[in-house]
This record gives C-alpha cells, structure tokens and sequence, in this order.
C-alpha cells in the first residue's frame, strides 16, 4: 500500500499528521474563546443583545461593541448567557476546559483514551458544584444563580423534594469523596496519607519536645563543667571518657594494628563487584606455593547504556507519523518483564578454586602460565590464560576431558587461542547462572537507536554486551537445538524483537510451524504482521502439505519482485522503495511498496520428512535469490542430521546458531566443528557467521509477554485482511477452464495486449488491464488453450505463438464468441 499522491484540493497537499496538528490548533482556538466568553459574563449583558435591532449589528455608525461588557461582544454575550445563566453558572468554564485539553490532546496526537478519565471527572464535578452552588442559593442569601446557574438550581430544587434535610448530607457526601478521589483514585491510599500527615504532625511536636528538653539539659551540663574547670582536668575528678576520647582511642589501636606484621583477613567468600570495573585480586596460596606467583584478574562486563524512560516508545511514536498508512502504535516496554535491580553477584570462593584447579592440572604436565585474567558472564566465566613462550598451545587443548573432570563441570570449552588475543580461553560454567530479560536488550541506547532495518537482539555475551545483528545483512539464519534447550524462546525473542523496531507497513511474516502450539500466540496479529496464501484457513501453516504450496507462493512472490525492480532499474528493496515513495514510479504499471517478508519455519526436520526434496527446492531457491528483494529465512530444528541440514541448504546459511545438543556429529553439522554438544542448556548458544565463534546466553521472552505484546497489536485497528502472498497454480491440476466455456471479458483485449509486447505475462496483463493476478493468471490460462500463447514456464514469461491481428482474429472465428 502506498501513500495517496497528487490528490487536488485544498488540504490535499498536507500528510495526515499536518492535518491532526491544526485541527488540534483549531480546537484549541474554539475553547479559549468560548472560555473567554464565560469569564467575562455579565448578566445584564442580555438585555442589552435583545433589544439591539439585526440591521444595526453592521452599521458603522454604531458601536454596538461598547454597550457589552463580555471580552468577546455580542457572540460572547450570548455565549455567556447560554453557560452561565442557563447551564451551570461559572462551573460551565469546566466544559471549554476539557475541550481544550482536547485540542492538546490532537495537536500531539496523543492517545485520546487518556482523557477518558479526566473528562467523566470533569463533567461531575461540574454537575456536583452547580448543584451544591444552587442548594446554597436556596437555602442561603449571599450567593447568586451566577455560579449555580438555572440547572443547578434546578437540580438542587430536584434533589430536595426527594430528599428532603437529606439532600445536605448527601452533597456533603459526594463533595467529600470527590475531593478525596482528585488527591488519589484509590481512597484506601487517601486515607493512608492523611492518617499519615496527622502522624507527621504528631512526630514533629514530640521531636521539638524532645529537642527542647536536650537543650535545657545541655545547659545543665556546660554549668556543671564549668564549676569543675578549676584544676584543667576533666579526667582527674574520676568521670568516664567522652565519646570523641573514645573514637580517638580506637582509631589510634587501628593504626598500630595496620603496622604490624600481622597478615591481613582472608577476603570475604562472594564480593560483588560493579560492572565495568577492573578488580585485580592476588589470591592467597591454597595447597602449596605453585600458583602463589600467578595475579588472577577480575572483570564484570559493565553492559550497554540503558535507554532513558519512554525513549524506545518517542522513537517508535515518530516512526509511525512517518508511515501514515494506518494509525498504528508501537508495542510499549512496559509489557516485558522489568529485571531485578541487584547486580551480578560474583562467586570469589568459585572463581579462585577454578583458578587453582587449572593452574594445578597444567602444572602437573608442566605447562607454566604467566597470568589468569576472569572475565564474568551471565552464563560462563572465561578465563583467559596467558601460556609462557615456550609452550605449544595444542598441548593445553589436549587436556580438556582432565580439567571437565577436575572441576566437575559440564560445558567446559577451550579455545586455543582466543581470536585476536595471545591467550588460551578455558569457558566454565557458572554454579549459579543470570537470566537475560528481554527487556534488559530491548531498553539499551543500541537497541533504541540502531539504524538496522531488521534489527535482532539475540542476548548479552560473556563481556555483558547486548549482542545484536541485523537480518537483512546475514541474510538467512539457520538454527538448531535439542528440545529444552531455548530454541523455541529464540524464535520469540527474533520475533519480539522485529515486532518492537518494524512498522506492519515494512514488515510481514510467512511463518511455518508443524508442531501447530509454538507460534500459536501470533495469530492475533494477523492482519497487521502475517503473510497468507489467499484460501488459508489459517494464518500460521501448520500443515506439512500447505507448506509446500506457502513456500512456492513466496518463491513467486520473489519472482514478481525481480520483475518490479527489473522495471524500476534498481538493485535492491531500499531503493525501490524510496523511489516509489518519491512518486517515481506508476501504481497503474504494477508498482507498490515492498514489505520485508520474514519466513519462519520453526521445524525443518517434520516438514523434510513429510515432503522430502519437494521442500528442498522452494528453501534452497529463497535462500540464493531472495536476500535483494528483502525476503529472508529463519529455518530451525531440533535435529540436525545431515539428511535435514543437506549440503545445499548449508552453503546458502553462513549465518548459524546451535544451542545444546546431543552429540559433537550434531554439533559438526550445524557449526562445521564441535563446542555445540558442550553447552549448558537454557538459552546457552553459539552464533557463528562464517567467521569465529561467539558464546551469547540467549534472552528469556515468557509466554505472558508475547500475549501480552500480540494481544496489544492485535486490539489495533490493522489491515483489513492478511497480506496476500500469490496463488500458484499447478499445471496438469484441472485448474485451466475450456476455451468454450465461460471465457473472460477481457479475454480480447488480453489477447492484443499479449500480441502488441510479444509476451505471456500474467504480471504484464496485470499492469496494462489493472487487474488482480489470480484473474490475470485465469486469462493466461484460456490463452494457453485457445493456441495464443505456449505452456507455462516456470518463473519466465510464456511464448506468445501468433504474431498479427489477422491470426487473432481468425482464432476469434473459430472460437465463435457469439
């Protein structure tokens, strides 16, 4: 869908946002002068304005203006006396008030919703106080009808024939709770807070009680010194020491215990340590004199810049302004989870066993490292080892299986050398591990001002970085883990992720999940986010053999695309985009905005086993033609065999990620080497993209927030249907109608169309007749049997077989249209 363009007229010009602002500009206009009105009243004003003849209002003769009091003249004077006399006296100014925080409300296209309340308070408080203004009136002598008005006279006149003597209490009732619900919608709270205040009150009285008798005994006591100051010597008459001789005694004994040769305390078992800062810890000998000599350095990464409070939502608020095809509104950080605010506690007990359990086994096969430096992860600890000159750096990575049995852990890896470092790498498991909350990556100045088109925020890394890729760049991701170990909270956090940074206008998703209850949640964004096959019963493919047909449509969809960037002479989506948003290029020749289009396909292996090499062929042609015309592959299972994971799909996804799995085989044949089968479970993953190798705790996404996230797009007012991939349509299938029967009424001009450009292309007579692809392809169809154009060729145009009008219309005579 595309913007309107050259639309004539007076605000035709202008985006919808230009117009929200002055219309906002215009209702806020209105209601100042209307309140003008009401605040300058005057109640002779009226009569004045009855008896002025209509002829004389446009005289120059006279000024009429001169003989009304009310700032706005004689449409002030009638305005005023239609509020203030006859509505709700000068509580009516509430109604202008209103509107003109609606007008604010326009001008900043905020959501309207949020005057609810202030309104429905409003509007009560302006029918409580001109009536309790009008049961005043009644019953007393020094107000008047000017802040009651008629209607409030009128219903306090109600109100006491009902009640009767009742109808004070009951105004006195109203006035008082809703008083206490201007200070706190929740009473209970108001109450607190007031009962608190008085406490307050209270407390202070006591503390200036209990400050006037310290000074009076104060006093006493600078008397009583001073009888005693005869000698010069506080201490000789026998009293106790001061409280400062005291502190002085005891920072003098801790000064000669710090000179002593006594060693200091041992360090505390578990420090926590700030991040980003650099805390070298020498560690006391633990069991001999062998690592005594060798600093252990600790580091805590200090993570990436949180975003300030609401940040992400005005960024992604100016993004929709710039996209005016639907109101939309991006899902807030407020519906993900906050994480706790205690830092990162790091285990020194832990870390210095591990660094003598290392330091031990190297030692015994004589391998002399010179420094340990322990680098913090929520997961893992890596601890960098730097080896003396002399040693070979395969002779550490050949004691692996003895230091996973020296420390007792599962998922010990070893990287020698570490890229980019002189060092050998040892990654230990945490005893007591961190969770990666979505929102932790989400809210981060990265995350929020990253100029990624598809942007990923998959988790932090050892380092404490938010670890984050853009999809468009990869181009295709390949994913592969046992169950449990977070493959399927991966695919929500690439989702979630996509759903937080891409208008519904620039981005769709074809997902497809054979297990039927993964991707069940995402069904209610449907007509913003999801891409359909016309016919679907369902948005999200869940059958094997609707798989198949899903990935041919993407594949033709693919085929088109090339096509509009083949007419428009550019290279990639980014450009022909911005050409057509530039006007550059005709709607009537075919052209339209571009969306991304994200496939998913959460089980491979199912869909292999059912279809075989039928699925084989769509995936592989997507993955080497795709990446230009922005459609890419999110493909994951939970078995990579190399009959899943072929050689022809592997070549086409340099982009991988493996979290746990069983075996080093399965391990090979995701990543190309081992240090899969070595992780710890739960979100533990490795991200390769044809170069080295990154260890990243993948983000946790609950259940919760991705209904909460979908359920807050879904309640939006969206598209008004799914986006609509193209219906392939097989040959052989019965699907091509008789000539005879039933031919199309643009079968002649398709004909002449197809014969002037020499070309059977459905997208041709899609351009030239402006007309749908699926009746585009039904004419296709009856050319093909009626001998004008040949069969179907795969994604080229057909041959047209004639060539002159003349054996057009000789064809037209022996079909017999009459």
């Amino acid at each position: 869908m595309s913007p309107k363009r050259d639309k004539k007229g007076f605000l035709g010009g202008l985006t919808p946002t230009r117009k929200m602002e002055i219309a906002g500009i215009l209702i806020m206009a209105i209601a100042s002068l209307i309140l003008l009105a009401v605040l300058s009243y005057s109640s002779t004003d009226y009569s004045v304005v009855r008896s002025i003849p209509a002829d004389t209002i446009f005289s120059p003769e006279q000024s009429v203006s001169q003989r009304v009091d009310n700032l706005l003249g004689i449409t002030g004077a009638w305005i005023a006396h239609l509020f203030v006399h006859l509505l709700f006296g000068y509580m009516s100014a509430i109604m202008p008030l209103l509107v003109l925080f609606l007008g604010w409300f326009v001008f900043r296209d905020k959501n309207l919703e949020r005057l609810l309340w202030p309104a429905g308070y409003g509007i009560w408080s302006m029918l409580l106080l001109s009536t309790s203004f009008g049961w005043l009136y009644m019953e007393t002598d020094w107000l008047t009808t000017v802040w009651s008005g008629s209607s409030g006279v009128a219903q306090a006149q109600l109100l006491k024939n009902v009640t009767g003597a009742g109808s004070a209490i009951i105004l006195s009732v109203f006035l008082l709770v809703t008083l206490l619900v201007m200070i706190d919608r929740d009473l209970q709270q108001t109450v607190d807070r007031i009962k608190g205040l008085f406490e307050n009150m209270r407390n202070r009285r006591a503390r200036r009680k209990e400050r006037k008798a310290q000074k009076a005994q104060e006093n006493r006591t600078e008397k009583s010194g001073s009888v005693q100051s005869g000698n010069g010597k506080n201490s000789a008459a026998g009293e106790s020491p001061s409280v400062d001789e005291v502190l002085a005694r005891s920072e003098s004994a801790d000064q000669k215990r710090s000179s002593s040769d006594e060693p200091p305390d041992p360090t505390p078992p578990k420090a926590s340590l700030d991040r980003g800062k650099e805390t070298p810890k020498r560690t006391s000998p633990a069991g001999g004199d062998q690592d005594e000599d060798v600093e252990i350095s600790i580091f805590v990464g200090e993570g990436d810049e949180e975003a300030g409070d609401r940040e992400l939502d005005r960024v992604n608020k100016d993004k929709a302004k710039e996209i005016p095809v639907i109101r939309y509104k991006f899902p807030t950080v407020d519906l993900l989870d906050s994480p706790p605010k205690d830092g990162n506690e790091v285990d020194m007990e832990e870390i210095r066993n591990n660094k003598r359990i290392i330091l031990d086994k190297l030692k015994r096969h004589r391998i002399e490292i010179l420094s340990i430096n322990a680098i913090v992860g929520p997961t893992v600890t890596l601890y960098e080892l730097e080896p003396a000159p002399d040693v070979k750096i395969s002779k550490i990575e050949s004691y692996a299986n003895d230091l996973k049995m020296a420390t007792a852990s599962h998922g010990l890896r070893i990287i020698a050398p570490i890229p980019g470092r002189s060092a050998v790498g040892i990654e230990v498991p945490n005893s007591s591990r961190e969770t990666v909350f979505i929102k932790s990556l989400i809210n981060t100045r990265k995350f929020v001002e990253t100029d990624f088109d598809l942007p990923i925020a998959f988790g932090k890394t050892i380092e404490n970085e938010v670890f984050m890729v853009d999809l468009t760049r990869l181009p295709h991701l390949l994913v592969a883990g046992a169950t449990g170990s977070g493959k399927s909270v991966g695919i929500n956090t690439i989702i979630t992720c996509l759903l937080y940074k891409c208008h519904p206008d620039d981005l769709k998703f074809v997902l497809i999940d054979p297990k039927k209850i993964e991707l069940s949640l995402y069904r209610n964004i449907q007509n913003h986010f999801l891409a359909v096959v016309p016919g679907s019963e369902e948005p999200i493919v869940t059958d094997t053999s609707k798989a198949l047909e899903t990935l041919k449509s993407v594949c033709r969809e693919m085929d088109e695309r090339y096509d509009l960037l083949k007419m428009a002479m550019v290279r990639d989506i980014k450009s022909y985009n911005e050409k057509y948003k530039t006007g550059e290029l005709d709607d009537e020749l075919g052209h339209r905005h571009l969306p991304y289009i994200v496939v998913i396909i959460d089980e491979l292996a199912d869909l292999m086993m059912t279809a075989g090499k039928q699925i084989e062929e769509p995936i592989a042609r997507l993955a080497q033609l795709a990446r230009a015309i922005g459609i890419h592959l999110v493909v994951a299972t939970q078995r990579p065999s190399v009959n899943v994971i072929t050689g022809t799909i592997k070549a086409n996804f340099p982009a991988r990620i493996a979290y746990q799995v069983a075996s080093k085989v399965d391990s090979r044949t995701i990543l190309d080497m081992g240090g899969a089968d070595q992780l710890v479970g739960r979100g533990d993953m490795l991200y390769t993209n044809g170069g080295g190798m990154t260890r990243i705790q993948n983000a946790f996404v609950s259940l919760q927030e991705v209904e909460e996230i979908t359920s807050f797009i879904g309640n939006q007012v969206g598209f008004k249907q799914p986006f609509a991939l193209p219906v392939v349509e097989e040959e052989g299938e019965g699907g091509v109608p008789d000539p005879l029967d039933d031919i199309d009424e643009l079968f002649l001009s398709a004909a002449r169309v197809v014969i002037l450009h020499q070309q059977g292309s459905v997208s041709l007579l899609q351009r030239k007749l402006k007309i749908g692809y699926n009746r585009a392809g039904r004419i296709i169809d009856q050319l093909f049997n009626a001998g004008i154009v040949g069969p179907y060729q795969g994604s080229s145009a057909r041959e047209v077989l004639i060539e002159s009008e003349d054996e057009l219309q000789a064809i037209i005579d022996e079909l017999d249209f009459s």
